[in-house]
Order: C-alpha cells, then structure tokens, then sequence
C-alpha cells in the first residue's frame, strides 16, 4: 500500500493543528505521486515559457523567465495532477482540518530558480482575501528537499504569535507582498525531505525565504475550503469551487 492512501493523520496532528494552526508530515507523498507533482511542474513551466514568447515578454504577472514561477489554477492541464489533488491522502488532512465537506478552492505552483526568488513576507493565507470567511486549509507539498538556504516556508504557531484571527494586511509597494506580521519571531522553518506536508490554516502566519542553492526549489500549494467563497455581497466565487467531500466522502470526477 502506498503512502497516498495510508492514513497518516494521527490525533496529535488534528489537536495541533486546533492549538497551533499547523502540522507537517514527513515523507508523506507517495514515489508515485511526487513523481506527478515534479512532471507537472516541468510541464506547466513550459507552457508558461511559449506564452511568454507568444507575448514577447519574460515575466506574467509575478512569474518572471528563470528567476520564479507562480503557476496558480492549472491542475487540470497536467495530465495525472488531479489525482493527487483529489488523493486519499487530501481527504484525509481535510477531514482532520476542515470536516467532511470539502471543496478545492486553490492551487499554485511556486518555483524558485537557482540563485535566485525573492522571500515572501509573513502573511495568513485569509489576509489576501481581505474580508471575513471561514477559514481554510493550506497543503503546501515540498517537490524538492526543503531547507533554510533554499528557501522552505516557516510557520509561526498561534501559541507564539498570540493571533489566530484576522488581521488586516499592508501591501508592500516593491514587492506586491501583503504583510500582516511585523513581529521579531522566527517562526518555524520546515526542514524537510521532498514529499514533506505543511499543512496549516489560512489564519495561520507563515512565509518563504530566496533560494541561495545552486539548484531549482519547487513547491505545490492546494487549498481546500469547507464551502465555496464568494466575493462579499456577491454570487462571484473566488478562485475555485471543485467538490471534493461530501459527508466525508469523495465525490471529485477527474
């Protein structure tokens, strides 16, 4: 039996997350689906790379040709994505985090280049809405070794920052960053092997530092909301809306 469809998320992993707002599980993506995750992104750089050229122009929106990547909402592009979105192992942290009802609200790509990639400040994933929701849950999935020099997210658990509500985020004018954490703690740096897990809330702080490496550092964030979100007063959803549990069961096609 692979790893994927092992449930790896123990009880102390749902009461930390309650308490902190975050747990990590260790090698936790099976060979086969890691295997997927690095193809995609392969993939998805590529078709990112002949749009650039069809517009004359080496960066979209913050990705920019050899430097970073960010690839957001095209899992159904790369064939065998989606059965790693919609995996056992998805259904599993979102029952443990969010309930039995679940749908895929996000999904990115961030890859940062050898020697290159800016840091990104510390923010909570709900800070980019910007207005009240109910709170989601951030499965961030480490493709390459992660470690300080290349630039793996840290998390600061509720316990040490003393917030586990929103607040409101300032946009920083060189970066495009929003920042909701101006604090002197540290955080929590995730210092995995590929196939890690992040896991955490969209109201828990967290942020990623430049790669240094001499190497590409890869990772692939799904998000995972209990409803759809709309944009406020609206029927407009934001980003995505694809059913994955019903009463604990999964119900995603793909």
């Amino acid at each position: 039996m692979s790893a994927a469809s092992q449930s790896l998320v123990t009880d102390e992993h749902r009461l930390q997350f309650q308490e902190e707002g975050y747990f990590i599980l260790e090698r936790a993506i099976s060979p086969e689906h890691l295997q997927i995750l690095r193809d995609s992104c392969d993939l998805l750089i590529d078709v990112m790379h002949q749009e650039m050229d069809r517009l004359g122009t080496d960066h979209i929106h913050i990705s920019h040709r050899g430097r970073r990547y960010h690839i957001a909402k095209q899992f159904e592009q790369a064939p065998g994505l989606a059965a790693y979105v919609f995996s056992p192992l998805m259904a599993d942290i979102c029952r443990a985090t969010i309930g039995s009802n679940a749908f895929l609200f996000y999904e990115q790509y961030v890859a940062k280049c050898a020697e290159h990639g800016m840091p990104f400040s510390w923010h909570q994933d709900s800070g980019y809405l910007g207005f009240p929701h109910r709170p989601y849950v951030t499965v961030w999935a480490a493709v390459d070794e992660m470690t300080e020099e290349n630039g793996t997210a840290s998390v600061l658990p509720w316990s040490t920052v003393g917030i586990r509500t929103l607040v409101e985020h300032v946009r920083n004018p060189e970066t495009g960053d929003k920042v909701g954490y101006f604090g002197r703690e540290q955080g929590v740096p995730a210092i995995v092997p590929a196939g890690s897990l992040v896991v955490f809330s969209s109201l828990t702080f967290h942020r990623s530092g430049a790669n240094t490496t001499n190497r590409m550092r890869r990772a692939y964030v799904t998000q995972y909301s209990a409803e759809p979100v709309y944009q406020p007063a609206s029927e407009q959803l934001m980003h995505l809306a694809h059913p994955f549990l019903r009463d604990g069961a999964v119900v995603a096609e793909f």
